[in-house]
């Protein structure tokens, strides 16, 4: 028997991947609708084991939830009492001894298919699965536009009590083949997610104006200069009808920005060093230049201009600690969340404070 974990592979275009359909008569996944299964499908991992493989041990950390596909496993307790557990079980329909710790061995009798996501993912779909009947009966149309906005992973630091709240205070808006929703370079005060329609991304360069990136429906923008407090960085233009869900700067902040971004002093950094279950990352988002000037020691240069292309490709067992000062690592932070990475912002207090605090240092050691 092997002790080292399942064998893993993540799902791809060419039909490798979960199958939705399979899915979808587990728990919470039954309640989603067809294009929330498809915004989540590439969230899942698929593994393939052989017979006598161990996916998970009792008292075993995880931050994964496995759901058996096809196959059987032995679910072995403290007692060392074994259950065969199979997929066409009248059982299988949640994840797999879903406990922070789990609490058996679970190993595979023959050649088994599981599905794997990160846990906080499915806790916050199971939440948004009693979300809808919350919801008033004009809003029964718009699930799809919610689902590709709660899939981002941008509302994963959202209490599920404030889901409803912030779904009601969204505005629509009809617009146009060729409307500019946003310019470049105007003040910012507006939060869009795409209901229907298409736009374009563009940002004026020396040759004219350069496509940055093109957004479909469930798409969302206009976050940067509300949370920067700087203008447009972009041009936003309609390249068909549609309608847009618009949400205003004071109930972004409220409502959305203010649960994205979290804090933490320097005395709880100290702490999540010595006692954190998560390795951390210290992240400064100034330009290079500003960051070899002025020296954070330990910190990660990822200079915010290239964040959203970089996110993806960071490490999502780490916590990320934007430790430069000013809204930079604010913004830093929420795209960071939003790509479904653990990011807080490093309080650093403000001029005053450390004025203050260093005042109180030079007292405590001066002589009497």
């Amino acid at each position: 028997m092997s002790a080292t974990g399942p064998d893993t592979r993540h799902p791809s275009p060419d039909g490798d991947g979960a199958d939705m359909r399979r899915l979808s008569l587990f728990i919470p996944f039954d309640g989603l609708s067809p294009s929330h299964l498809r915004e989540i499908r590439d969230r899942f991992q698929v593994h393939r084991l052989p017979a006598g493989r161990l996916l998970f041990k009792r008292g075993q950390r995880s931050d994964q939830a496995f759901f058996l596909i096809e196959g059987e496993l032995d679910l072995i307790d403290a007692g060392y009492t074994v259950r065969v557990f199979a997929a066409d079980d009248d059982e299988n329909y949640l994840a797999l001894d879903n406990y922070p710790r789990h609490t058996v061995n679970a190993i595979t009798r023959d050649s088994a298919v599981l599905y794997s996501i990160d846990r906080d993912k499915l806790d916050l779909l199971m939440a948004w699965t009693q979300a809808p009947n919350l919801l008033p009966d004009e809003h029964a149309d718009d699930h799809d536009w919610m689902d590709a906005l709660l899939a981002s992973g941008l509302l994963a630091q959202v209490p599920p009590a404030q889901l409803h709240a912030l779904f009601v205070k969204f505005q629509p808006r009809p617009v146009q083949l060729g409307e500019t929703v946003i310019q470049e370079g105007a003040a910012g005060d507006t939060f869009y997610v795409i209901k229907r329609g298409k736009a374009m991304v563009t940002r004026a360069g020396a040759a004219g104006s350069e496509p940055l990136a093109a957004l479909s429906a469930g798409r969302f923008f206009g976050e940067d200069a509300l949370i920067s407090d700087q203008p447009r960085n972009a041009t936003v233009t309609m390249t068909s009808d549609g309608e847009l869900m618009c949400l205003d700067k004071a109930d972004f902040q409220t409502l959305l920005q203010s649960s994205v971004i979290r804090r933490l002093s320097e005395d709880q950094l100290d702490t999540l060093v010595l006692e954190g279950e998560r390795p951390l990352v210290l992240v400064d988002v100034r330009l290079p230049m500003e960051a070899r000037h002025d020296m954070i020691p330990g910190a990660r240069n990822l200079p915010l201009h290239e964040l959203r292309q970089r996110a993806p490709r960071l490490e999502r067992a780490f916590t990320y600690v934007l430790c430069a000062e000013g809204r930079r690592s604010e913004l830093g932070a929420y795209i960071l969340s939003e790509a479904g990475l653990d990011a807080l912002v490093l309080d650093r207090g403000s001029d005053d404070d450390r004025a203050r605090q260093d005042q109180e240092d030079a007292e405590a050691v001066a002589p009497r």
